[in-house]
């Protein structure tokens, strides 16, 4: 295995990092789907399911925010390693693996909102 600050590997971590926290998200989404599909605005539907679904909604996004966590933790470690011609370059670098992952969860759950 090539060593850790080796550019490919760290590449290959981050986009990782990065598909693993957008898996979160659609399961973050979806189990939300499912739990607000298991219970009406009356409180009347199958509380057990609904229980169950916002279990999966809480372990996804505790898992994703570690992800995420672990995404910044690796990207303040490429900064020490590479050498970054500019701040717009460094912040290009960001967008995928630190920056994007937010805003599609951010995103999500606010169109899930407005079109409930």
């Amino acid at each position: 295995m090539p060593p850790l600050h080796s550019m490919t590997t760290l590449r290959r971590l981050k986009l990782l990092l990065a598909a693993a926290e957008l898996v979160c998200v659609a399961a973050s989404l979806t189990a939300a789907w499912q739990a607000h599909a298991s219970m009406e605005m009356s409180g009347l539907g199958d509380l057990d399911r609904f229980a169950f679904w916002n279990s999966i909604i809480a372990l996804s996004l505790m898992l994703f925010f570690l992800l995420w966590v672990a995404a910044v933790l690796l990207a303040l470690f490429a900064r020490q390693r590479e050498h970054f011609g500019s701040a717009a370059r460094y912040w290009k670098h960001l967008v995928p693996d630190v920056l994007l992952p937010p805003v599609l969860l951010a995103a999500g759950w606010l169109a899930f909102v407005v079109l409930q």
